[in-house]
């Protein structure tokens, strides 16, 4: 099936497509304005952190294994996998802490996070190919809201509520420079002389796009016992992302065509602590829209355990079904089982008594 369209058939459809970009940009940007609503620094205190970043809702390390074998179009037969991994560390600037939620934390906590996440995988071939990786560098604009706790009769905390909104503006692309669709050639006139077919160039065409997100969380956090430092974490999340052909790298109407015009998505966790150890199960389902052909949505389960000794790291197991998540192989049907080791730096439960020992004080 051909996918490209007449020239004048594409130019009124990124006409309309600008115009849409347009639009939701500044829908995005009003929703972070009025969902900011952060009171004034006359009417609140407002402070630096500097050392121990509140650190939540943000993106985590990986390196596993999955017994799937993994496709790809130009491969002579699926192949196993040796290791994946998603490297991705948090750099937070300066913290902005405004009100007091907590002796330790603020009523608004501002974050602006850059993120260099990478993602790799080696498949067991000749030579142990790393296949082109997945470079997604990000900058995350976070506003946590911190509902003061709900207190006992002995002033100790014992219920919480906290929601959090990230504008993420990022760049996603696998460093290649060959054709995008497996029938194109490079000539001297480039890829876009040609009229493109599927399958996906899957080996070394280039996929690049830049895209802008928003993402809702909400988490209830319940039970909290400060002697045992031990609570009950629930969690929702939603997110809407926008593909933008705007600046360097960003996507192309052939790209667009197949790839979509963005993701949404949704998903449900439940966190237990205990001593400070954490178990954590959640799940994920999100889709492309404004994509030809329909593509699949994805499943994602995980449960993760992060013993307070591993500073950091845990263990965790993951099952994903639906299409696959590295760059150009968005086509591919995947249903893969993982496991292997998480690190992710948790902020801890720090609704605790003031700095002297002395019990919180009723809200």
């Amino acid at each position: 099936m051909l996918l490209a369209r007449p020239v004048a058939q594409s130019t009124s459809h990124l006409e309309a497509l600008t115009s849409r970009t347009g639009r939701w940009r500044w829908a995005a940007l009003l929703a972070w304005l009025l969902l900011l609503g952060v009171p004034s620094t006359a009417e609140a205190d407002s402070r630096f952190e500097l050392d121990a970043p509140f650190n939540v809702g943000l993106d985590r390390s990986y390196v596993f294994y999955s017994p799937n074998r993994i496709r790809r179009v130009g491969d002579a037969s699926p192949s196993h996998l040796v290791f994946e991994a998603q490297v991705a560390p948090n750099l937070f600037l300066p913290q902005l802490h405004i009100g007091h939620a907590t002796p330790t934390l603020g009523e608004y906590i501002i974050s602006a996070v850059v993120t260099p996440n990478i993602r790799l995988r080696m498949l067991a071939q000749e030579s142990s190919p790393v296949i082109p990786p997945s470079f997604m560098p990000k900058l995350t604009l976070q506003v946590a809201h911190l509902w003061k706790p709900v207190l006992d009769e002995h002033g100790q905390p014992r219920r919480f509520g906290l929601s959090l909104v990230n504008l993420v503006v990022g760049h996603y692309s696998n460093g290649q420079a060959g054709c995008f669709y497996a029938n194109q050639s490079e000539a001297e006139g480039g890829c876009a002389s040609v009229e493109g077919r599927l399958p996906l160039n899957e080996t070394s065409g280039d996929f690049s796009t830049n895209f802008i997100r928003l993402e809702a969380q909400g988490r209830v956090v319940g039970g909290i016992d400060m002697a045992r430092r031990s609570a009950w974490t629930l969690g929702a999340s939603a997110f809407i992302e926008r593909n933008s052909s705007l600046a360097f790298g960003g996507i192309t109407s052939e790209m667009r065509e197949v790839y979509g015009d963005g993701h949404l998505g949704f998903g449900l966790s439940l966190e237990r602590m205990w001593y400070e150890h954490r178990l954590r199960v959640e799940g994920h389902f999100s889709g492309p829209f404004g994509e030809t052909p329909s593509q699949r949505w994805n499943l994602v389960l995980e449960a993760a355990a992060l013993p307070r000794w591993g500073a950091g790291f845990g263990a965790f197991v993951r099952y994903v079904r639906g299409q696959d998540y590295l760059n150009i192989l968005f086509l591919q049907p995947v249903s893969l089982v993982q496991f292997g080791l998480i690190f992710e730096l948790g902020p801890g439960l720090r609704a605790r008594t003031s700095p002297t020992g002395e019990p919180l004080e009723p809200t």
